[in-house]
């Protein structure tokens, strides 16, 4: 039960997590012992509390306040008093009637806590101005083995984004390896309206390249970091991840994890055996576009 409730107090955080595709492989395959041996736990104390346990596996995340007009305007106010009423971000000016949903994506972000998403919006500040991430292009040359997300058409009223892996190489360096994914965040954010109400992409991962180095120590620090500065500076614009080509491996082993993750994370990522094409028709839908 124990890590049951551990699971549970950061399914927020791992919903985040998951909108890197350089996070998420990695993430799954060595979460798989832990989530069986939670698996385990919970069916062995099932004849002692079958509904505590299930509950504590599958709490939804905290929900919004009754009035979500209210705590926006409370964090508007917050930082008008904390001098950042002139503030703005990502071209939208925070205290500003545009500025409202972009303030409720930090909120949702805190789970509802004004000062807690004031802190955020602070800190996010502070550290874009301090790291120059303003002045980042998604066409910079980062590299060897650091390719460049593509747009590749529409899903609803956000982007369908297209990632792979990085190859051996992007994995030698940290900042390196953090900046490259930073830039690519910031080119995916950048073709959001974000004065419109939930702004988020589709993000499209292919893993056919998934190689052994992928899991291996380089690759933790570099995925250990990106989560870090992903968590702390960035609410949530994903609307969804459908991850392509995925090996026999992967398939089997999401197979075993599927009953025990949040509900919450199941809607947000979904695995496919084949190529690309079908899975971005169906993020498309009947509505939907391939853009230029």
């Amino acid at each position: 039960r124990c890590i049951a409730r551990q699971i549970t107090r950061r399914e927020s955080a791992f919903l985040r997590f998951v909108s890197s595709p350089m996070i998420a492989v990695p993430a799954l395959v060595k979460l798989l012992p832990k989530v069986l041996l939670a698996g385990a736990l919970l069916r062995r104390s099932a004849s002692v509390a079958p509904a505590a346990a299930s509950a504590a596996l599958m709490r939804p995340a905290r929900a919004g306040p009754s009035d979500e007009g209210s705590a926006v305007q409370a964090l508007r106010e917050a930082l008008t008093a904390s001098g950042l009423g002139d503030a703005s971000l990502w071209g939208v000016p925070l205290t500003g009637e545009s500025g409202a949903p972009l303030l409720r994506q930090f909120l949702r972000a805190r789970r509802w806590c004004v000062d807690d998403a004031r802190r955020m919006l602070q800190g996010t500040l502070r550290w874009r101005r301090e790291n120059r991430v303003d002045e980042l292009s998604s066409m910079s040359n980062f590299g060897e083995g650091m390719p460049l997300d593509k747009i590749i058409g529409k899903a609803g009223a956000g982007p369908l984004v297209l990632a792979t892996l990085p190859g051996r190489a992007a994995l030698a360096d940290v900042n390196r390896f953090v900046r490259w994914r930073i830039a690519m965040q910031e080119a995916a954010i950048r073709t959001l309206c974000l004065t419109q109400s939930s702004p988020a992409f589709t993000l499209v991962m292919d893993v056919s390249g998934l190689r052994r180095f992928h899991l291996s120590k380089e690759a933790r620090l570099c995925t250990a970091e990106l989560s870090r500065v992903m968590q702390a500076y960035y609410p949530d614009f994903l609307a969804k991840t459908l991850v392509v080509n995925t090996p026999p491996a992967f398939a089997c082993a999401w197979s075993l994890l599927r009953p025990l993750l949040p509900p919450a994370l199941l809607v947000k990522l979904q695995l496919q055996k084949g190529p690309p094409p079908d899975a971005i028709a169906d993020a498309c839908g009947p509505s939907g576009s391939p853009m230029p």
